[in-house]
């Protein structure tokens, strides 16, 4: 008998080229031959959730699953296409088979937060991304999810130091200012919304509001003089977006 033919480069080919119709009918010719070929149930999977066909890409998550039900890449790429779905019970589930074979895992943590969010259980999806910072103190998708279910549960400063994180791990997370600009606004403390806005965190807030005050000026001009002092004739924008520094 002759060997059995390695797909592996024409996958990667296929994939790598974004030729997502092609990998997947190349898959399906792939399981024509073997019903349960792993390698073809798994590329066809991720071949039709980069093509946006998810209820697909479930059909051949479960096959894999049927012969393996622990078997991690299924289950994730399951995870993926369910949330696209908005199915965040089965999301949970399939979470939850996860963490107990890797309890600490961060992605899972977080899609399981991400999930109870959408299911507006908030104090469960923090006590999740809590779970999730606790592992990697410095993933800023966690701290962003966080944010915005102490946001939803009227925690407000609480959810301003959660942005406030985001941003020192991922300066250019311009919705994070965005976010957090919002939430000082809600407080009545336009200032701060002001320089939050502009992506100065919270080391440097109070500092330019004293200083405003002790210069007998707006926090706008102050916060104007800041970046000319910082700058001098450059631009402020050629840069990164935001002060992260402390200085």
């Amino acid at each position: 008998m002759g060997e059995a033919p390695d797909h592996s480069d024409r996958i990667n080919d296929l994939y790598d080229s974004g030729r997502f119709a092609d990998l997947r009918s190349y898959c399906d010719g792939m399981l024509a031959a073997d019903p349960r070929d792993m390698a073809a149930l798994q590329n066809a999977s991720l071949a039709c959730l980069n093509l946006g066909s998810f209820e697909d890409a479930l059909g051949y998550c479960e096959r894999v699953l049927d012969d393996q039900p622990g078997d991690t890449y299924a289950l994730k790429n399951k995870v993926y296409a369910l949330e696209n779905l908005r199915r965040y019970g089965e999301v949970l589930r399939c979470c939850d088979t996860l963490l107990a074979a890797e309890p600490g895992d961060t992605w899972t943590l977080n899609s399981a937060g991400l999930a109870l969010a959408e299911l507006d259980r908030h104090a469960e999806a923090i006590e999740r991304f809590e779970q999730s910072l606790g592992r990697d103190p410095r993933n800023a998708t966690a701290l962003m999810n966080m944010a915005l279910s102490l946001g939803r549960l009227g925690r407000t400063r609480e959810s301003i130091s959660c942005y406030d994180r985001a941003l020192r791990a991922d300066p250019a997370l311009r919705e994070a200012a965005a976010a957090r600009a919002d939430a000082y606004r809600s407080l009545g403390m336009e200032d701060e919304a002001f320089l939050a806005a502009q992506g100065v965190l919270d080391l440097d807030m109070a500092r330019i509001i004293a200083d405003a005050r002790a210069n007998n000026c707006s926090v706008f001009h102050q916060f104007c003089l800041d970046e000319m002092n910082t700058y001098g004739d450059g631009d402020p924008h050629t840069g990164n977006p935001f002060r992260s520094d402390g200085k």
